[in-house]
């Protein structure tokens, strides 16, 4: 595990759902936009990350600003503090 530092946030997320059938048929080439916003949980912060943004809780943030970032063969999501646009109520 790797302990994020300078406002960067730990991050797991969502398991995504099987998507709805849609009603409207696209023409064919044409994909529906993924979603700007993502909930994700987090699993670690910085120090310099304030409350209300802790460990265990969910978030929303930019889906466009998450960062992948791969090393000794794992997978981790990371994102700036100023990045989050709230915190969901449990």
């Amino acid at each position: 595990m790797i302990s994020p530092c300078n406002r960067y946030i730990l991050i797991q997320k969502s398991r995504s759902t099987e998507p709805l059938a849609s009603v409207i048929a696209l023409p064919e080439g044409v994909f529906k936009a993924e979603s700007e916003y993502q909930k994700v949980r987090v699993l670690a912060t910085a120090p310099e990350v304030r409350p209300p943004i802790s460990v265990g809780k969910d978030i929303v943030v930019l889906s466009h600003m998450i960062e992948e970032v791969e090393f000794d063969n794992q997978t981790v999501y990371l994102v700036l503090e100023n990045h989050v646009v709230g915190v969901t109520k449990e």
